[in-house]
């Protein structure tokens, strides 16, 4: 059985993805964890701080996901197609995780601070977008718009596949990294 930390924040996940975060009280999240209320205050000073903690914890998932069998000797193209196919499979097989981060990068709770407390996570997606853009080999644009040129496509796909309007069979997929990487690549 997980320690209650973890059970703590699993069904804040669970509840936050079915109610939102501003229909979940701390007082729900306890009681469904099996917890006592003020068992969550001894792990979370506030709501705040849970879902803080969640963001971090999910988003560092996330990136290690997207980072897994990456080769340093792949071309760029090739390391950005392992990163995009890597985060559609974590997207597809954690929905949950997926809808809590797509909520939270649309809320109030990321801060300057949060955004500052995930940069390591980035760091090397980030090295490989500078080297590329450094090499020539894509375009010179913000991260922001190389995440949204990828991160936010693999989302709204996943949904979509999730939700069965879309089937990403290996040949949809394939079409959306090329897309993807025609909208980046350099000229």
């Amino acid at each position: 059985m997980p320690d209650k930390r973890d059970a703590i924040m699993e069904t804040t996940l669970n509840l936050l993805s079915e109610r939102g975060f501003h229909a979940t009280p701390m007082s729900l999240i306890a009681q469904k964890a099996g917890v006592g209320a003020g068992t969550i205050y001894r792990y979370f000073e506030s709501k705040e701080v849970l879902i803080n903690e969640l963001f971090l914890k999910l988003k560092h998932e996330l990136m290690q996901a997207a980072l897994t069998g990456l080769s340093s000797e792949a071309t760029t193209e090739e390391k950005i197609s392992r990163i995009w196919r890597n985060t559609f499979k974590y997207c597809i097989e954690n929905p949950q995780a997926m809808l809590f981060l797509e909520q939270y990068h649309n809320s109030p709770f990321q801060t300057a601070e949060i955004n500052k407390a995930f940069e390591p996570y980035y760091a090397p997606i980030e090295t490989i977008f500078q080297s590329a853009i450094n090499s020539g080999e894509i375009k010179n644009i913000s991260f922001e718009m190389f995440s949204a040129f990828n991160y936010d496509i693999i989302v709204a796909l996943a949904k979509r596949h999730i939700s069965g309007a879309l089937v990403m069979d290996e040949k949809n997929l394939e079409q959306a990294i090329r897309a993807c990487w025609d909208a980046i690549k350099a000229s």
